[in-house]
């Protein structure tokens, strides 16, 4: 059984081990030591990087009690030899602050809510819990008390005792959820802090006080099954993600012409007139849709099914309805067709009352497309990826309705 060093000192990063076999997992050597440093992927963590005797660790796995340390590029030592071993503090530390975050940020839903976590998983960018409350429990002001619970504790500088307990010490802890007997206890406070504030069992890396965490940032929250996925950042991501969100808003800023504490005006403003300009701009496609509908209402013989293909802002869904709906108006039967962004498009529409039901020709028309279409007997609307046979389309539709 591998000696796991990592579990009585999450600080140890350089250390020598023998190497006690050697195995292959996915195609790339990996290396079994008699003790180890590096932390195995598991409880939501992920697993260390660093280095064995030169060559890179690049996944660490754990399997009936063994760590396996799978290799990078290299010729691996043998079996036997003495090795020099480095853990990556950088990513350690990051993985410590994330982990040792969520028992605190879960401690804090327990307590003010009652709110269970029932999974975390630790990401590349931000860490999420699962708490098994629908959203409608948690509202955005019960998520800033959480918050700000969590981060009471970490400014509290609490001591953290993460080790084995014995059945009567676990059977003194008011533990967050079960533990089975002999099982590691991450116990945040105690009686040197003047009570034991979170107590959970843990097989994941964790600092000796939770000042080393730095700050929980609880960044949004939203429906997951039957509970609520909360999203959050810890330590030294907290302030990466704010000088992201911090260029961001330079970036929009500079954009828009104006300074960042005026940027939600600018924007709402922005919305406004981007609103106003759409009202504009579906004015005056009615207005050309009625000319072009009434141009082609007198080009066309009365009677017959009115089938064409319309080009510009005319071609595109908005224009085909518009002249479509148009031309019913008209008393005409109408087979519009145009292709805009790469696509073709169809509209076919009738006044209201007997007559052919548009929805199915269309469907049938927007097959030879490659598409899908379909919609009332009076309008339908439909589109495909073949824009070289959209007159064919056009036809078909005309043939089926005795206008070709």
């Amino acid at each position: 059984m591998t000696e796991k060093l990592y579990l009585s000192d999450p600080y140890l990063m350089q250390f020598e081990a023998t190497i006690s076999g050697t195995h292959v997992h996915g195609g790339r050597t990996t290396l079994l030591l008699d003790r180890t440093a590096f932390y195995p992927e598991g409880g939501g963590q992920p697993a260390d990087r660093g280095a064995v005797g030169g060559l890179a660790v690049v996944d660490v796995i754990e399997g009936d009690g063994e760590v396996l340390h799978v290799l990078g590029e290299g010729q691996a030592p043998v079996a036997g030899s003495r090795v020099a071993c480095v853990v990556d503090w950088s990513r350690r530390f990051d993985h410590m602050q994330q982990h040792h975050g969520q028992h605190l940020l879960s401690a804090a839903f327990q307590r003010l809510r009652g709110a269970a976590t029932v999974s975390f998983h630790l990401g590349e960018e931000t860490c999420t819990i699962d708490l098994d409350r629908p959203p409608a429990a948690l509202p955005p002001e019960e998520l800033v008390a959480a918050e700000a619970e969590a981060n009471r504790l970490v400014w509290s500088d609490l001591p953290v005792d993460a080790r084995e307990r014995t059945p009567e010490e676990l059977a003194a802890l008011p533990l967050r959820k079960d533990a089975t007997k002999g099982a590691r206890i991450v116990v945040v406070g105690g009686a040197t802090a003047g009570e034991v504030v979170d107590a959970s069992p843990c097989g994941g890396t964790h600092p000796r006080r939770t000042g080393e965490v730095g700050a929980i940032a609880v960044l949004r929250a939203q429906k997951w099954g039957a509970g609520t996925r909360v999203e959050f950042a810890c330590g030294g991501r907290v302030l990466g993600l704010l000088h992201q969100a911090d260029e961001r808003l330079a970036r929009a800023s500079a954009a828009l012409r104006c300074a960042p504490p005026e940027l939600v005006l600018a924007v709402g403003k922005l919305a406004e007139e981007g609103q106003a300009r759409r009202k504009e701009l579906a004015l005056l496609l009615e207005a050309l849709a009625a000319v072009e509908a009434e141009r082609l209402a007198g080009t066309h013989p009365a009677g017959a099914p009115l089938s064409v293909r319309l080009d510009g802002a005319l071609g595109s869904p908005a224009g085909l309805k518009a002249v479509a709906q148009s031309l019913a108006a008209r008393g005409r039967v109408a087979l519009v067709g145009g292709v805009d962004g790469g696509r073709a498009h169809l509209c076919f529409a009738r006044a209201r009352g007997p007559g052919a039901h548009l929805g199915e020709i269309l469907r049938e028309s927007a097959a030879l497309l490659g598409g899908k279409g379909g919609g009332a007997p009076e309008l339908a609307q439909g589109s495909g990826p073949d824009g070289a046979r959209l007159d064919e389309a056009l036809a078909a539709a005309a043939a089926r309705l005795g206008g070709g």
